[in-house]
């Protein structure tokens, strides 16, 4: 199979490799302390902190399966756990029958609230502490460059 081998190569293989190991181990990380400290799993917390930020505490289930980057069968089994646990619950979408929504209870609300003060404990720790205001910017700028690469040559409706 043919490689490609783009200009400095050696700089981007490098950090290809380290992005996906360090990627890896901070979401090891941060979900076995979620675990540990709040019961649930950094899917479960990120998927609480995304409805907690839409409007009306309510996400269409298409939507919510882009952002958490989910096949429509993972999002599925995902948002039965949470309804399961009294966190979520699902609606018909009124506009369009075929269509659902996941909707935060207050046991959700109350879930996420609890998770997120030692959550940030850990993010402060893991990833903040480490790295400069002006790391942040420059990792911002590179993701977002990332982001808009796959935007344009992966739309989200043809992901699942």
């Amino acid at each position: 199979m043919a490689r490609h081998s783009p200009a400095g190569s050696d700089d981007l293989q490098a950090a290809w490799r380290v992005f996906i190991e360090t990627a890896a181990r901070l979401q090891t990380m941060l979900d076995d302390d979620l675990r540990a400290t709040a019961g649930m799993s950094l899917a479960d917390y990120s998927m609480l902190l995304i409805l907690h930020e839409s409007e009306g505490g309510r996400l269409r289930m298409r939507d919510l399966s882009h952002r958490m980057v989910f096949s429509t069968s993972r999002l599925s089994y995902q948002v039965d756990a949470m309804v399961k646990r009294g966190w979520l619950q699902r609606e018909r979408a009124a506009e369009d029958r075929r269509g659902s929504y996941a909707v935060l209870t207050d046991a959700g609300r109350a879930a996420f609230r609890e998770a997120a003060h030692d959550h940030g404990r850990c993010v402060d720790g893991l990833f903040f502490s480490a790295l400069r205001p002006s790391d942040g910017r420059e990792l911002r700028a590179v993701m977002e460059k990332l982001a808009t690469h796959l935007d344009a040559t992966h739309p989200r409706d043809q992901e699942t």
